[in-house]
């Protein structure tokens, strides 16, 4: 039920998706390697949704007036708001690093907390 429901605000998305895409493709073309996957070029447009507060309100007003569940819409903007967080404050577990091969001098602070005896 869930994943219908994010499908659900991903097709209200879709429009802006196709003319984000377009307008990147025609400003660099350099980037049509990078926006070719699907995956980088979707979260790229949700970055730059989330990056902006603004943006951000619109979508979500936009996405609600559509009839999009509020909770829907907040746990899926929710990773992304999480994850700018993290590299604005360059702020990654241990596991994030190792799994995102992120080197040790790109993380400031590590939010895994060890301690021996």
């Amino acid at each position: 039920m869930e994943i219908l429901l994010e499908e659900n605000l991903e097709k209200e998305l879709k429009p802006y998706f196709k003319k984000y895409k377009s307008f990147l493709l025609d400003y660099d073309e350099n980037l049509d390697e990078f926006l070719s996957d699907h995956n980088n070029a979707w979260n790229l447009f949700i970055m730059s949704i989330v990056s902006d507060n603004s943006n951000l309100k619109a979508c979500i007003n936009n996405l609600k007036s559509k009839g999009i569940d509020s909770k829907v819409i907040n746990k899926y903007f929710y990773y992304f708001i999480k994850m700018k967080y993290k590299m604005d404050h360059k702020q990654y577990s241990w596991n994030e690093q190792m799994e995102w091969d992120i080197g040790l001098d790109d993380c400031e602070i590590s939010t895994t907390k060890m301690s021996f005896f």
